[in-house]
This record gives structure tokens, sequence and C-alpha cells, in this order.
């Protein structure tokens, strides 16, 4: 794909977003915070429909894969802790699916949905560095942020990391850092947050409301 058509493709993913009322929650696992060269463990989303008054986050409408681990692949000490935080032991690993498979699958469930995350953008660096080795394209589906749009809708707190979030608003979460409980809390997060979201007089539609609010934060130049 040539840089105009995946322009094309952005500017279509990002008018389906404007329209879209199912949004999918991704988190990826990882063998550690270097988007260059640490690799994805694991992925997960749940879907979240935004059709009525309130996100209703879909349980059933959810995905996880453990990604598979290079047989020939040697970990140093850091790594081999990123992955037993997650809880990804190399046994799960060994079965897990090839990285194209997954990727494959992902997108598939997804379905062309927006995405959001928490620091979306480790999480859409990551996605799109794979895709674009894998499966020869860039990863089109534009991204929400919600830790940025959580300190825009609450200004007066100075939480930075999900956990404080999740305390803030006393969610409790049964596993942090595997992916699909990680993806689950931050959808209720997602739930939290939508008062302050959908509270003006004539909100927009909820996508492009939140590019209204990240626009006006622009604008004040916010940290």
């Amino acid at each position: 794909m040539g840089l105009f058509t995946d322009w094309k493709a952005r500017r279509a993913a990002e008018q389906q977003a404007r329209e879209a009322t199912r949004w999918v929650v991704i988190d990826t696992e990882t063998s550690g915070l270097d988007m260059v060269n640490d690799r994805l463990i694991a992925l997960a989303g749940v879907a979240v429909d935004v059709s009525g008054r309130q996100p209703c986050v879909r349980v059933a409408d959810s995905f996880e894969v453990v990604l598979a681990c290079p047989p020939d692949l040697q970990l140093d000490e850091v790594a081999r802790r990123n992955i037993l935080l997650h809880g990804v032991g190399r046994g799960e690993q060994r079965g897990g699916l090839e990285l194209r498979d997954g990727l494959l699958r992902l997108r598939e469930w997804m379905a062309g949905a927006p995405c959001l995350a928490f620091h979306a953008k480790f999480d859409a660096t990551m996605l799109d560095r794979a895709s674009r080795s894998e499966l020869g394209r860039p990863w089109p589906e534009p991204w929400l942020d919600l830790a940025v749009l959580a300190r825009v809708l609450h200004p007066d707190l100075p939480h930075r990391h999900l956990d404080d979030w999740l305390t803030h608003f006393q969610l409790d979460v049964g596993q942090r850092h595997r992916a699909s409980s990680d993806a689950w809390a931050t959808a209720e997060l997602l739930q939290c947050l939508w008062p302050a979201w959908m509270g003006g007089e004539k909100p927009l539609a909820p996508w492009a409301q939140a590019q209204q609010w990240l626009e006006a934060r622009r604008w004040v130049g916010a940290s």
C-alpha cells in the first residue's frame, strides 16, 4: 500500500468511527516497554456498545489469544520477569498462536471497529509494527487514549496510572497485567468517564465528542 492509499484508509476509518456504535477496548501484553525491540505475547479485547445512554460492555463479545514464543528466542532476565508479571508462562506460549494468525484473528473479531486503550500509543505502535511486518499493511483503525481523556475530563485529579483511576472509581479487577483483565478494566473506566464525556447540553456523537475534548486540550496546551 502506498502513502496515499494508507491516508485514504485512515480517513475512511476515522469517518466510520464517528458513526460506529460498537467500539473495542484493546490491551496488549509484551515482553517489555521497548516499542522497537520487545515482542507481543498476548492480545485481548472486549467490545462496548455505545448506542445507548451508557456504554454497555459485551461479555460475550470478547477476544484473547496468547502468542507463540519463537523456539530459538533467548530471553534476558528483564523479559522473563515481564512475562511472568503477565501470568503467561513459556508452556502457555508454546501452545500459542503464531503472531500472524493472532493478528488475523484479532482483526476478524474487531470487524473494523474503532479502538480504545489506556496509554493507547503503546498498544497502537506495537500492533502497527506487527501488522506491517506480518500482514504487509499498517493498522488503519483509529484510536482513543483513555489515559488522556480521563485527565481531560477530570483535570482536578492527579491520576496518571490505570490503577489510580481504578481505585478512584472503586473498580475491582480480578487479575491486573493480564491482557483480558486489563481490557475489561479499561472498558469499565470508560463507563465511569461517560457522564463527563457526554455531559454537555448538546453533545456530539461519542467519538466526535471525544475528538472535540482532545482538540480543546491541544488548544490550551495541556500536558
